[in-house]
């Protein structure tokens, strides 16, 4: 016969309620000589302290109300360890031996009925015997989120891209003999690192006496202003040729290239996408860019570049 009272060590706090507990085990369970005992293979327990180990673990077995087997306790100079159903769980050390024996093996215990608990078909088998079976698999599987098309647009200068064109009217005095030449000009460049690479085409016309064109084809490495939204100041340098075209006068018409070196400062304001910006560059021609016709033109080995312009900022996200 089994009684429905589930007795655990934690309701024994006193030395009387153990041995009150312990005549109720010893009574309701076989003899002692039938029963097996914890294996005590550590000389660090007492006598009195084993007695209490074994009648405490003999209390939780017996009240799963299945036949279990017994763990063993073992101690070595160094280490402690308890050894039961083929595995090794260390004594660390919290407290005495027995409450920490009697702390494993309740966890591995309640462990167990977790397990099973959680199970599946332990699961399954409980909602049919209660009358209400699970769902068919799929049956109440909520639909999954309808994906949401980004927003192309970064709300925030720091989320956006960087880089973008910029259209710039420019002028320059490329020569003393030679009035000023002014034009539009083409920049456009995409963020690497901190950086902002790319490009540039430019063309200038004199403004009065010799027609003369000057056109430039360079690539360029910028930082800051204007295609960086966020700053104010920026810096270019940029490389590549410059030809310049005289318009042909009878059979005279005659050009030239040099390769030349540009430095420019820039300040902008931004405005989101769109801003605006002024800029200064002073130009390095290396080599000498020259038309010999009956009046020699011979452009400045260097020259000074001013330009006011507009930017439009890539905006989308990163």
């Amino acid at each position: 016969m089994v009684l429905g009272v589930r007795v655990t060590p934690r309701n024994l706090t006193s030395p009387s309620a153990w041995a009150l507990a312990c005549g109720a085990y010893l009574a309701l369970l076989p003899s002692a000589e039938a029963r097996a005992r914890i294996d005590n293979r550590c000389e660090r327990l007492s006598g009195a302290d084993y007695e209490e180990l074994d009648a405490r673990v003999q209390l939780l077995l017996a009240s799963e109300g299945a036949e279990q087997s017994v763990p063993a306790v073992v101690c070595s100079k160094e280490e402690a360890w308890v050894e039961w159903r083929g595995a090794r769980f260390p004594i660390l050390g919290r407290g005495s031996i027995v409450d920490e024996v009697v702390d494993i093996v309740e966890a591995q215990l309640h462990g167990a009925q977790r397990r099973a608990e959680a199970d599946p078909k332990t699961t399954e088998d409980r909602a049919v015997a209660s009358g209400r079976p699970m769902l068919e698999a799929g049956l109440d599987t909520p639909a999954p989120p309808v994906a949401q098309a980004a927003d192309t647009r970064a709300a925030r200068a720091a989320d956006a891209r960087g880089g973008g064109v910029s259209i710039s009217v420019e002028a320059e005095l490329p020569a003393g003999s030679l009035p000023w030449a002014v034009g539009p000009a083409f920049d456009f460049g995409a963020t690497v690192g901190p950086v902002i690479v790319g490009g540039r085409e430019a063309f200038r016309w004199t403004t009065s006496g010799r027609q003369v064109a000057l056109m430039d084809f360079e690539g360029s490495v910028a930082y800051g202003a204007p295609l960086n939204p966020d700053a104010l100041l920026g810096a270019v340098l940029r490389f590549g040729a410059e030809w310049m075209v005289a318009y042909p006068q009878g059979n005279s018409g005659q050009a030239d290239v040099v390769p030349e070196i540009d430095f420019g400062v820039r300040i902008a304001h931004s405005f989101g996408s769109v801003g605006l910006w002024f800029g200064a560059d002073a130009r390095f021609r290396l080599g000498s860019l020259a038309l010999h016709q009956r009046d020699p033109l011979v452009a400045n080995d260097v020259g000074a570049v001013f330009a006011l312009g507009a930017s439009y900022v890539d905006w989308s996200r990163k």
